[in-house]
């Protein structure tokens, strides 16, 4: 395991939240933490328009390959996976609906 490997998880010890991770196949939920963060996206056109965005931050150690069908529940709330924001093969980032 590498130091990056290792930092990774043990920030996710520290601000993860325990969640299950679906990956829209028939298999059972994998438990995992997560670390949530909500950013505003923000367009300017001839209005400033704020959008709410839900980012989830996950160990890929702990669910395995991207699947653009995952189910997150965390805190009793399901949300779907929209995209994929980054994923350098420690910790993914994904977008969700929420």
């Amino acid at each position: 395991m590498d130091l990056d490997q290792r930092a990774a998880e043990r920030a996710f010890r520290k601000w993860g939240k325990a969640a299950t991770y679906k990956d829209g196949s028939s298999g059972a939920p994998i438990s995992c933490r997560v670390i949530k963060d909500q950013e505003i996206d923000e367009f300017d056109d001839e209005e400033r328009v704020r959008v709410p965005r839900i980012e989830l931050s996950l160990l890929v150690s702990e669910v395995g390959a991207y699947s653009p069908e995952a189910v997150i529940t965390l805190g009793g709330v399901a949300y779907r996976v929209r995209k994929r924001l980054s994923d350098e093969g420690i910790v993914r980032r994904v977008q969700v609906d929420g």
